[in-house]
């Protein structure tokens, strides 16, 4: 477990990972505490509300530390399958507006509780999943609160909203992050006029080759270009854009080498 200390009035850090891994698992679950590492830090987090790694700031580090590099103050971001509000909350710091969506129950009251935490009034939470349609939808707890998902099986009926229709009445957003464990065909399946007219920024977590194959091909035919963050793990982006992006490989749709956007 990697996290850093700095050492008051300079800019020395401490690991200081290994003295608090033995002690973190004892700490209450209705504690409030900072976050304690990472684009997070000092954020109001409850312990209760998820994995240890989420108030320790190693959550998904590497992913998170690339989000917050793209977020601006004037951004609004669509957190898609917020969870608990890892993202949402950094997002809410930083950015003049937050829609968080999320379907699943306890999720949702973890998520407002971390909101309410830090007196965010810039974050909206949706109670919904995000699909293809708006009506409603099947959906499936799963072995956890993590990965939940919309399938025709599951015994939840839950809202569902599409991003085109929701952005068509609240404003379009322009990044969007997404992790939807396998929902991410209909999500953008009902997103086609954002990413058209507005062109978000898209961090995108694919689940399995048909997710993939496909988020690549929609992507594609809107004229974006991808940086891979991992095999299952997408940054898009327009042609245009001249961000920059501190990823660990690049390309097109096609597979044609492509160097990281540069300011």
């Amino acid at each position: 477990m990697h996290i850093d200390m700095r050492l008051p009035f300079t800019n020395i850090k401490v690991p200081i990972g290994p003295l608090i891994a033995p002690i973190a698992s004892l700490v209450p679950n209705a504690a409030v505490v900072p976050i304690l590492s990472g684009p997070a830090r000092g954020i109001l987090w409850q312990v209760g509300s998820g994995m240890v790694n989420f108030w320790l700031g190693t959550y998904e580090r590497e992913k998170i530390a690339q989000f917050a590099a793209q977020l601006r103050s004037h951004m609004v971001v669509y957190d898609v399958g917020a969870n608990v509000g890892a993202y949402a909350v950094l997002a809410a710091r930083r950015c003049a507006a937050v829609h968080a969506f999320e379907p699943d129950l306890g999720n949702l009251s973890r998520l407002r509780r971390n909101i309410a935490l830090n007196r965010f009034t810039n974050c909206t939470i949706v109670p919904a999943a995000a699909g293809s349609h708006d009506g409603i939808a099947n959906f499936a707890a799963g072995k956890d609160a993590f990965v939940g998902r919309l399938d025709p099986g599951g015994s939840i009926v839950v809202r569902c909203v599409s991003l085109d229709s929701y952005a068509a009445d609240h404003g379009a957003p322009d990044l969007i992050k997404m992790d939807i464990e396998g929902g991410e065909i209909e999500a953008l399946a009902g997103a086609r006029e954002v990413f058209k007219s507005k062109r978000p920024l898209l961090f995108l977590a694919t689940h399995g080759a048909n997710s993939h194959e496909y988020s690549l091909k929609f992507l594609s035919e809107h004229e974006y270009q991808v940086s891979l963050l991992a095999n299952d793990e997408i940054f898009a982006f327009p042609a245009s854009y001249s961000g920059r992006m501190p990823d660990r490989r690049a390309q097109r749709q096609g597979g044609t080498s492509l160097p990281a956007p540069t300011r």
